[in-house]
């Protein structure tokens, strides 16, 4: 993905996939992956693409409530983890590498990239991305989507954002600093990552990131889904209750392709 080299991504995704789930996956995930069946569900769909699956957490989570579902990422290390996490729960699903701007696997009722996937492409991308998705639905069918809601991202939520995380992986202990800022006028939210890594009797080893996450309004999306061959036919946060523009940190999208 030639957007990775404008905007950046976290070192799991590439270079420390082996800690992408224990600074990814946390008590929330299993509320947002209920809520996004429950958008699902009231959809009638019974077949979705993930196409920023990460190491499979909404898969799996679908895969076990019977949707028939496949799993996609440009991540060949995180889909690697995927498949293997297939293997050692004895599951057949498959999972794909591929870029979700390219990538065409068939025809399913629903699209899904979560957990700020799009972020990570520019607005240009995120177009052409909308295009590519319209390949892989079927007519009618739905997809859906979160982001980071720029309105809502005031001085002290960027405080808020700070964080600590300590955690082990194979025993392995990493520590997980960030702080990050926003840049209004492009709409970007920058952070800024300081892993320190304790391996036993080894040296410290000290790893540091800054990446980009491009962030949208609620307006902006709809007009960029528009534009793009969808309708907007709910917008809400990730608790599933009606957006608020200037207080919902999060807008969750459910866009119906067009025609």
């Amino acid at each position: 993905m030639n957007n990775q080299q404008n905007l950046g991504l976290p070192l799991e995704y590439q270079q420390m996939p082996e800690y992408f789930d224990a600074q990814n996956v946390n008590v929330e995930t299993e509320v947002n992956n209920a809520l996004i069946e429950r958008l699902l569900n009231a959809h009638n769909v019974k077949s979705v693409l993930d196409m920023t699956c990460g190491t499979g957490s909404q898969v799996f989570y679908l895969h076990q409530r019977g949707y028939e579902i496949i799993g996609s990422d440009f991540s060949s290390p995180l889909i690697r983890q995927a498949r293997e996490k297939a293997r050692s729960r004895g599951v057949d699903i498959r999972f794909l590498e591929g870029d979700m701007r390219e990538l065409e696997v068939g025809k399913f009722d629903a699209v899904i990239s979560i957990f700020n996937a799009i972020g990570h492409l520019s607005k240009w991308d995120f177009a052409k991305a909308l295009k590519n998705i319209r390949a892989n639905l079927k007519d009618g069918g739905i997809y859906i989507f979160d982001i980071f809601n720029l309105e809502a991202i005031s001085d002290k939520v960027i405080q808020d954002f700070d964080m600590e995380i300590e955690s082990t992986v194979n025993g392995v202990k990493i520590k997980h600093t960030q702080h990050s800022e926003v840049d209004r006028e492009n709409s970007l939210l920058t952070s800024h990552d300081h892993y320190t890594i304790f391996k036993e009797s080894e040296k410290l080893e000290i790893r540091t990131n800054t990446f980009h996450l491009q962030i949208y309004t609620a307006q902006e999306l709809k007009d960029l889904l528009m534009q793009n061959g969808f309708e907007t036919v709910y917008q809400c946060d990730m608790s599933g209750k009606g957006f608020v523009a200037d207080k919902s940190l999060i807008v969750l999208t459910v866009a119906r392709k067009r025609g």
